[in-house]
């Protein structure tokens, strides 16, 4: 259920907390040399303590700047998964990037928001508050969002559901694609269909961990947690994970997983000279641009990855239009399972699920 942000956090109450003045504190926060060794960790360690982050419209008053909404100025941050993880996110950047050059908006690029709450970690565009228009792509902590949002800035996720009220967000349900990829594979023969996932308390891995097991209840199939491998969210690690499936001694006839660890996971099944699919199946979640050029072209659910930059952009927009009429919505965009020749029933992609918003 979405929390009611809490207050913000402001310059006057960090100096209230150290005794210090407000000009001192702002000094600080702003990285102003001229504030001596001691004040400077009091009021970091202060802030730190508070959550405070910058807020965008009081730091463009205070100095002056053109406001952002003027110049269409829309801040994008990548999460510390976007970075390091999977080829899945260069469809989400390029739907970004070419919305918002067709709709004559400047796009900031940050990068590297991880798991801490410290302002000072976050990437500059936040802290020196360029923009309070801020689209975040990938999954961060629910805290972040929060603080963020209590400190004015007007937010858009991607890849994300909200977890406070008066956010955007564009989501795709990754449960069902996964639900709808293993009902496939179980409607074409299959029993023992393994799953390579990546590490747990991981939300989107968590989906298709969900799905997979409800396509199995609701088959009546038993659930066989020797089935099912956790492994880094890598091509490495799906070669891993599919090589210890195949030493089992009741080895998987089908494997589902995200389309890069499926890659690994080929390259797995062919070293030990067996066929895709004639002795095993295999099955992805993406449709990442290498998908349809494997070899066999690998079965996969389709995600709308440029679309969702290009409503991302749009939400965004509209809430710089809108101003306080602006109605928050998470869009969820639809999927579509395509078949190709790797899971061994080759036909025509699934007719796609209409895109709808909810309030």
């Amino acid at each position: 259920m979405s929390r009611t942000p809490r207050p913000a956090v402001t310059l006057k109450s960090i100096a209230q907390r150290t005794g210090l003045s407000v000009m001192t504190v702002s000094r600080v926060v702003r990285g102003h040399p001229d504030v001596g060794a001691v004040n400077r960790r009091k009021v970091l360690a202060v802030a730190r303590q508070l959550g405070y982050v910058p807020n965008p419209a009081a730091r463009q008053l205070a100095s002056g700047y053109p406001s952002a909404r003027a110049d269409r100025i829309i801040g994008t941050v990548l999460s510390q998964e976007v970075v390091t993880s999977h080829s899945y996110f260069a469809g989400i950047i390029q739907g970004l990037a070419d919305e918002a050059r067709q709709s004559d908006c400047h796009l900031l690029l940050g990068y590297g928001l991880g798991q801490s709450l410290d302002f000072l970690d976050y990437p500059k565009m936040l802290r020196d508050g360029v923009t309070r228009w801020i689209i975040l792509v990938g999954k961060v902590p629910p805290q972040i969002v929060q603080q963020l949002r209590a400190n004015g800035f007007s937010l858009v996720l991607v890849d994300m559901r909200p977890p406070v009220r008066g956010v955007d967000a564009v989501v795709c349900e990754d449960a069902v694609g996964a639900y709808e990829a293993v009902h496939h594979l179980l409607n074409i023969g299959h029993q023992r269909v393994g799953l390579i996932r990546g590490p747990g308390q991981h939300a989107f891995f968590d989906s298709l961990a969900a799905g997979y097991q409800r396509a199995l209840r609701e088959a009546g199939v038993p659930l066989d947690q020797e089935l099912i491998v956790e492994t880094p969210a890598t091509v490495q690690g799906g070669y891993e994970a599919a090589a210890g499936l195949l030493k089992t001694g009741r080895p998987p006839t089908a494997m589902f997983s995200n389309d890069d660890l499926a890659i690994g996971a080929l390259r797995a099944i062919h070293e030990r000279g067996l066929r895709v699919p004639d002795d095993i199946a295999l099955v992805g979640y993406d449709d990442i641009e290498y998908a349809a050029h494997l070899t066999p072209p690998l079965t996969t659910v389709a995600v709308p990855k440029e679309e969702m930059g290009r409503l991302a952009v749009r939400r965004a927009l509209a809430q710089m239009e809108d101003g306080d009429q602006h109605v928050f919505t998470t869009t969820v965009v639809a999927h579509t399972l395509v078949v190709r020749d790797s899971c061994g029933a080759k036909r025509p992609a699934a007719p796609t699920r209409k895109r709808r918003n909810t309030p």
